[in-house]
This record gives C-alpha cells, structure tokens and sequence, in this order.
C-alpha cells in the first residue's frame, strides 16, 4: 500500500481502504479465513453472512488458519505480513488501534500490523508511552467506531495524542496518519498539520528558511504563535536560534 500526501502544506489526501477481505466461502464449507486475520461465516451457496477478527474474539489468538481456526501463529509470516492501513508511513514503532483504546499495533518497517492486547482490565493504550495504563476517567479511552454512517468519510484527531489523525473509510475502517514533525498537531477543520506552540521560543519554519516560528506568552498561562521573517540576506539558524549571514 503507498499514500501519497503532504500534511504540512496541503489538504489532507481523499482516502480509500486497502484492506480487502474475501467475499466467497470455499465450496462446501461453512467457515474459512477471508484473510490472514479475519474468519468468515457462510451459507451453503458461499455467501459470506458475516466476518470478525481473530484479535477481536481471542487477543492471543490474532491469525486464521486452515478451516476458519484463530491461531497464535500464521503458517507464512511473510504472507501475511501486509501493510495495514493503522500503520502511518512514518516509522516501526507502537501505534494505537483508534477503534479500541484497549487494544494497540506494532507496525514494522513495511506497514505489516501485529495487534497487541492491554491483558490487565480496565486498562488503555498510552501513545506516549507505548505502553498500557490504568483508567480513572472515560476520557482515559478514547476510541471511534468508523463503522456509525455519521462517522464514515470522515476525518478525526486522535485526541490524546494529537499529532496523529485517521480517516474513517466509507467501509467503516480506520487510516491512520501521523504529523510529519512532531512539534505539529492536526487540526480538524482545515485537514492538515500545523505548528502549536507548546513552550515560548523560537522554531524552524518548514520549508522556509527565511522564516521562523517564535511562541511568546502573551498573559501568565497562554502562548501565542507569531510567523517571523527574517532581514534580507540573512537565513534562519535554528541552532543558534537567530537569524544570520
């Protein structure tokens, strides 16, 4: 799977899920795997009367094998190591599974997804430190059901975190995207990434080295952005933060 777009400086790309899963049963069988990680459930005429994912009915479980069968390992990792629309075209790392805040994903190197569970109850994913926690609060889970009609083709930020956002795909499945720097942030109503300020300073402009971003407080407890230029002749030094020859 390869996305093409730029979050710094345009809108944010029209989205279409890669994830395809089969719509046919074997001949003669009533159960059988429309992927490597989803089980499908048929009639006699092949027809597909509904699916689910391994990881969603056994978490240790996350692979389908042979006859429709949850199994801890897949008979070719290779197989089914395909790119996973939860997986942002950035870095391997831990991601959160926006759809189940109790859930959350490794993605390699190639975008191939590995669903991770958070065993302990009542416990959530934590982005920040890839890793689960203990919730206190219900804002402590934040999950999207992509599969609601008022959800679908739609974009969101994923609040806890929000230099990552996602798309809810009109087949209910969420795409997930990541800032390209981390000192942005996704902002809904334009549909890109952009800069917030988090501590007074100076910071590079993206793509622009004539400019420069500087935070200032402005009262106590509130930053406020202001874009800078710098004189001509002279190129902005994030290093030393100033302007110069």
């Amino acid at each position: 799977m390869c996305w093409k777009y730029a979050v710094s400086l345009s809108q944010s790309p029209v989205v279409s899920s890669s994830r395809v899963v089969s719509d046919k049963c074997e001949s003669g069988k009533r159960q059988g795997c429309g992927d490597c990680r989803t089980v499908n459930i048929c009639s006699y005429d092949q027809t597909v009367l509904t699916s689910y994912k391994c990881q969603d009915v056994e978490p240790d479980k996350p692979y389908c094998i042979g006859n429709g069968i949850c199994a801890a390992e897949y008979e070719s990792e290779s197989a089914c190591a395909m790119a996973d629309d939860l997986c942002p075209m950035t870095k391997a790392g831990f991601y959160p599974d926006p759809a189940n805040c109790t859930q959350y994903i490794y993605c390699d190197e190639k975008q191939a997804a590995t669903p991770v569970s958070c065993l302990a109850p009542n416990n959530a994913y934590n982005h920040s430190s890839s890793s689960c926690f203990l919730r206190k609060t219900l804002d402590d889970c934040y999950q999207v059901n992509c599969d609601l009609t008022l959800n679908r083709n739609k974009w969101f930020v994923y609040k806890p975190f929000p230099q990552l956002y996602f798309f809810c795909s009109s087949r209910g499945l969420p795409v997930m995207f990541e800032c390209s720097s981390e000192l942005e942030v996704y902002d809904v109503k334009l549909q890109r990434c952009k800069f917030e300020c988090r501590e007074s300073g100076r910071f590079p402009y993206p793509g622009d080295n004539k400019k420069y971003y500087e935070c200032v407080y402005v009262t106590p407890f509130k930053l406020e952005l202001f874009e800078q230029r710098c004189p001509l002749q002279l190129t902005y030094d994030d290093e030393k933060k100033i302007c110069k020859v």
